[in-house]
């Protein structure tokens, strides 16, 4: 053995500590970037607030007319505290905090008090432990029903007839569409107009009034008071259903409609008020000094390019998002189109990561509420066409196929796939299977049932 020297050629990517910052700055939500902020004002002498000055009051100073001279001059915190209904005012949202239960012990209490048989109790209560987070059934019947060592017409009886007709409207609900269905007054007329348009027209829903209302056989002004209500429904009825620890939350995207129909978005910089202080720019600094200040300032400007190019990203990709999927911010998970990070980075022309960076954790005050912006994106399958389809979509026509289905000759997950291709969707017969056990649907040999006479018959 002896030393060599070798030449070598190789690509490695070198993040500079200003691209690590920058990076670590995008990535983070809002919360965190407080803190980060907070920090950095503590450790980085020239760095500021900024101030508004229509925030900052002239002090009022009492007027003394020396009966309170004795007084001493402090902080008067404690004397406002213990004032009139101070202390109890700031403890009450507390007391409510504390004292407040979460859905799903809620859930367990409104089973515990309707009277049926201890079996049906026990299933009950094991159905809304495997709630999700936003109130799904989305388990396994047969796995549920092995683990209770009962059948499986047991728990999708107890899961229809007991569990979801708790409140919250939809709770337990197997998918978006039967949620939604689940939150309607079969005795309303507009109510009895979603229920059909959700059934059978889930596809048109967001063609023109006229094309819908001809197709659906209604007057526009019925469609339209079936849109509105459409909108009130609640896609998710199981937040915060297990009770977790509270998430604050503080949406900085927020999308605004306006009168003619588009949507505008402001980026919402409520942690980006700071600044350099200049106080000393000029200042002379010893020798070990001045390496100090010099580091504070490079690190201060650093920062506030991170944020400045958060935010131009954040803007960036929030505008592409409410150009491409409207329908989502009108009409809710409905209207989702499909749409992929790798879409969303070459139109904006940024990395995909960069997108993943900017749209993980971050929320959206929208007209269906705060949102995560992940939920902006879906997969999508391709159509005859040229175009794409969302899976939510495809999901949907695969179970109205199958509850419209004969019951003594169920649907086949080909004969499926076949129809789909029909209609210019491109899926395969396992794609089929797998939407289907997704949706909680099973196959068909187990959905095959006997007709009616012959059932009697048996029981005579």
């Amino acid at each position: 053995m002896q030393p060599k020297l070798i030449h070598k050629l190789s690509h490695r990517l070198a993040l500079t500590p200003q691209l690590t910052q920058s990076l670590k700055v995008l990535a983070m939500n809002a919360m965190e970037l407080d803190a980060h902020i907070e920090e950095c004002l503590e450790t980085n002498p020239l760095l500021e607030r900024e101030t508004d000055p229509e925030d900052t009051a002239p002090e009022i100073q009492p007027k003394n007319d020396g009966e309170n001279d004795w007084k001493e001059v402090g902080d008067n915190r404690w004397e406002s505290m213990y004032a009139a209904g101070g202390w109890d005012q700031d403890n009450d949202r507390e007391n409510q905090w504390e004292a407040e239960q979460n859905l799903c012990q809620e859930l367990h209490d409104q089973i515990g008090r309707q009277p049926m048989s201890d079996i049906e109790h026990g299933i009950a209560h094991a159905l809304i432990d495997t709630l999700d987070d936003d109130g799904y059934f989305v388990s396994d019947i047969d796995e549920l029903a092995g683990s209770l060592d009962v059948k499986n017409q047991q728990i999708v009886g107890v899961l229809e007839n007991i569990v979801q007709q708790l409140e919250p409207a939809g709770i337990a609900a197997r998918s978006l569409t039967e949620c939604l269905l689940l939150q309607l007054n079969d005795g309303n007329g507009t109510d009895k107009l979603v229920r059909r348009l959700l059934l059978h027209f889930s596809e048109h829903l967001f063609d023109s009034d006229a094309v819908l209302a001809e197709l659906a056989g209604c007057g526009e002004e019925d469609l339209a008071a079936a849109r509105i209500r459409m909108r009130r429904l609640d896609p998710y009825p199981g937040h915060g259903m297990h009770g977790l620890a509270n998430i604050y939350v503080r949406p900085e995207v927020i999308f605004r409609r306006l009168p003619e129909g588009a949507f505008q978005v402001e980026i919402n910089s409520f942690s980006y008020g700071i600044r350099l202080d200049n106080r000393w720019q000029n200042h002379a600094w010893k020798t070990g000094e001045q390496d100090f200040m010099d580091n504070a300032s490079r690190d201060a400007k650093w920062l506030m390019q991170a944020l400045e190019q958060r935010r131009d990203t954040l803007r960036k990709v929030a505008t592409y998002l409410a150009g491409r999927q409207t329908d989502f911010l009108e009409h809710g998970p409905m209207g989702l189109k499909p749409l992929t990070l790798l879409d969303v980075a070459t139109a904006v022309d940024l990395h995909e990561s960069t997108i993943s960076r900017v749209t993980n954790g971050k929320f959206a005050e929208t007209p269906l509420g705060i949102i995560e912006l992940k939920r902006f994106f879906s997969a999508g399958l391709p159509t005859r066409s040229g175009g794409s389809i969302s899976v939510y979509r495809v999901q949907q026509r695969i179970k109205g196929l199958v509850e419209s289905e004969m019951p003594t000759r169920p649907i086949s997950d080909q004969a499926i796939a076949d129809r789909l291709s029909a209609e210019g969707i491109e899926i395969a017969r396992r794609t089929v299977a797998k939407y289907r056990e997704n949706l909680g649907l099973p196959p068909s040999s187990e959905r095959r049932r006997r007709p009616t006479k012959q059932r009697s018959a048996q029981r005579r």
